[in-house]
């Protein structure tokens, strides 16, 4: 019954009883990139094919439905219908930040970058002082 979360964002391709992996979702990322989660429980009821989810969302929950023996979920991450290792795959990166979207960033980045910067003296500050220079 452990919450199974979308690795990223996505669009349902598939909801429903595939053979050997029981209660299945597919989701499709976009750019030939999918996942299947497999041996659901239960889906989240809120979801159906074409259905958007954002990363983090909770799809379904662990479970041991199709030929699984015990409670798991079969993960696959799969790049033009092949699978590959999730942790080795070559991810594409997101696109450069344009117009209004960079310039909030750098606003918010300048706005950390400055609260770091005295964080930074403050810590040298007291360090210089409780060594007694």
């Amino acid at each position: 019954g452990t919450p199974i979360r979308a690795v990223g964002d996505g669009v349902v391709q598939d909801v429903g009883w595939q053979s050997g992996y029981g209660k299945t979702i597919v989701l499709d990322h976009g750019r030939g990139y999918t996942t299947l989660y497999g041996h659901m429980s239960r889906f989240n009821k809120k979801l159906q094919v074409g259905s958007s989810v954002s990363k983090g969302q909770v799809i379904g929950y662990v479970g041991r439905t199709g030929l699984a023996t015990g409670n798991h979920v079969h993960y696959e991450f799969r790049v033009n219908d092949q699978p590959r290792n999730p942790l080795t795959v070559a991810l594409p990166g997101d696109p450069p930040l344009k117009g209004q979207q960079r310039a909030r960033f750098q606003q918010k980045t300048q706005l950390l970058l400055a609260q770091l910067d005295l964080h930074q003296r403050t810590q040298l500050a007291l360090n210089s002082t409780a060594s007694g220079q």
